[in-house]
């Protein structure tokens, strides 16, 4: 059984500051392994009229709105129709080429290493590759299945109802005290297994600008989002979630600052889950509408051995 130690209790080594969760579960899936049958059984129970809302962007999307090699790697997908004929059928079929991060999408535990420890878990760069025994690929996320409790905060909300400024853009950062604060004032109490939903309205300022701001908002990089520091590491740790995901390109304010802890750090030496460009916009209706933020959270991703990334295929179902 997965046991989650407190955060102040796991090892750091070589008098370091920030910890290395290792070693505690065998799935290879890192925090995600909170979720045990038990709770996925519990979360089940959360579904009472069946609503199903999707929290997928379209894949061409946002790559396909703004300029080719907006992103330094990733490109919208190149999508082909195929005509053919069998027995006398008329056959369509089609190919598509694409960067599984550059839509909806959830980041591997090979996302991101640890530049003196290496990859979670103690994977190095040998132990990463597209064959059998590969470690820290998304394809490990597939076989685990993610099928949990979700938990929806909207932090443009947050700070309108608590009379303080927000903007999706300009690195304004959410500290661990007022996401605590945020989850205390939805009086909902997070607990082992739960993957978190937050909302920065970064997507929703992407969809109404122009052709030309919708360049500006995506290669600005000026991104708000949670704080990545090591007190926000703690809280999500000790809080018992299994991933974060969010509206917004990077989860946390970006740009990172060289040499300090981020939430992207977290993925190598904690094994944090982190989702990015997940469609929240209809979520936020749900949730007023059934004046609820929790929901039954699913999402199956890419059984691609070795992946570095995957499209969620995430609902919210209330």
């Amino acid at each position: 059984m997965y046991r989650r130690p407190a955060f102040v209790d796991l090892p750091r080594p070589n008098g370091e500051t920030l910890p290395l969760a290792w070693g505690l579960e065998k799935e290879n899936v890192g925090m995600l392994a909170a979720i045990s049958a038990e709770y996925a059984a519990q979360a089940a129970s959360l579904v009472r009229n069946g609503e199903r809302i999707n929290l997928d962007l379209p894949l061409h999307l946002p790559l396909g709105a703004v300029p080719a090699h907006s992103h330094r790697i990733r490109e919208a997908p190149i999508h082909e129709l195929v005509t053919d004929t069998y027995e006398g059928l008329l056959i369509r079929d089609d190919c598509v080429t694409f960067h599984p991060q550059a839509s909806s999408q959830w980041d591997s535990l090979a996302h991101v290493g640890d530049p003196v420890h290496g990859f979670y878990d103690g994977a190095q760069s040998k132990d990463i590759h597209l064959g059998d025994g590969s470690r820290n690929g998304v394809d490990r996320y597939a076989d685990f299945g993610i099928f949990t409790r979700g938990i929806y905060i909207d932090l443009p909300e947050f700070y309108a109802n608590n009379q303080r400024h927000w903007s999706a853009l300009g690195s304004q950062i959410c500290r661990a005290d007022d996401l605590r604060l945020a989850l205390e004032q939805s009086e909902v109490k997070p607990q082992l297994g739960d993957v978190l939903c937050v909302r920065t309205g970064w997507l929703e300022a992407f969809n109404k600008a122009s052709p030309e701001g919708k360049k500006t908002i995506f290669q600005g990089r000026d991104y708000s989002g949670l704080a990545g520091d090591e007190s926000m590491w703690q809280y999500l740790w000790d809080a018992g979630f299994a991933a974060v995901a969010s509206d917004s390109v990077t989860v946390e304010a970006w740009p990172l600052e060289q040499g300090k802890p981020s939430l992207h750090l977290a993925i190598a030496r904690l094994g944090l889950v982190l989702g990015e460009m997940f469609d929240l916009d209809a979520l936020r209706a749900a949730v007023h509408k059934h004046k609820r933020n929790t929901f039954l959270f699913t999402s199956k991703p890419l059984n691609l051995r070795g992946a570095i990334g995957s499209p969620p295929n995430a609902m919210a179902i209330f």
